[in-house]
């Protein structure tokens, strides 16, 4: 566990979100300081990436507050289908607001289109690059040091579809990890994996949270190494027990 502090990063009231009419999160609340480490744990089915959703800006809740960052983005019965249209809030205010959050999914296949480890990091700076915006010696510092991070160095030339599981898991950290987010969300980090590379990434993960101290929170439907959490949740059909 990480130090924390007083200071809230993430606080969830009332949030009724779903997709159509089927309801997954039923009248949700939850509070996350700066600095905790988080797991949320359940089957699959029960909210996990629903929450990640709407914590990310992607389903708007039907009711409810949603404030991260000392930014609220949303309040009231505002959303609709496309996504979060929280009351006063600029476009340019909720662009920063997710800025400020790195994500890491599962693990996918690998892309189709050639792809090296540091050029795919690279991307995690800005989300795409054009000739209007190209790649600075500051942004592959950033990128090397991430990939130093989380033991990806001396792949950095490799194409991502020669890696392993494990190692496009740790790959995808490190990009991540190169926006120098406020806030981390994992979801079902080490699914897919074998259980060398599970137990190699979830140690990865709770190394640099003591080293970083980012607010994280991670969901699985698989158990976490409690003692090393400042809080294990668990959910089970849109409601935390």
């Amino acid at each position: 566990m990480t130090r924390t502090s007083s200071e809230t990063v993430i606080a969830l009231s009332g949030i009724h979100a779903g997709y159509g009419s089927t309801r997954v999160l039923r009248d949700f609340s939850l509070t996350v300081q700066r600095g905790e480490l988080v797991g949320v744990v359940g089957p699959n089915g029960s909210g996990k990436t629903t929450l990640l959703k709407v914590l990310l800006g992607l389903v708007g809740p039907s009711d409810g507050r949603v404030e991260i960052l000392g930014s609220t983005i949303y309040s009231g019965r505002e959303a609709d289908d496309r996504g979060l249209h929280g009351r006063g809030l600029k476009k340019s205010e909720r662009a920063r607001v997710r800025r400020a959050i790195g994500y890491l999914p599962q693990l996918h296949a690998p892309p189709a289109l050639p792809i090296t480890v540091d050029e795919a990091v690279l991307l995690g700076r800005w989300g795409r690059f054009s000739w209007l915006r190209r790649p600075d010696s500051e942004d592959r510092r950033i990128a090397g040091e991430c990939l130093e991070m989380v033991g990806m160095a001396e792949l950095s030339k490799r194409d991502l579809k020669t890696l392993s599981g494990g190692q496009r898991q740790r790959a995808s950290l490190a990009r991540a990890l190169a926006r120098r987010p406020q806030m981390l969300l994992m979801d079902e980090p080490t699914t897919y994996l074998d259980k060398h590379a599970k137990a190699d990434l979830m140690v990865r993960i709770i190394d640099l949270h003591e080293l970083l101290g980012i607010t994280t929170i991670m969901v699985t439907h698989e158990e976490v190494p409690g003692r090393a959490f400042d809080r294990v949740l668990r959910m089970e059909e849109g409601y935390l027990l």
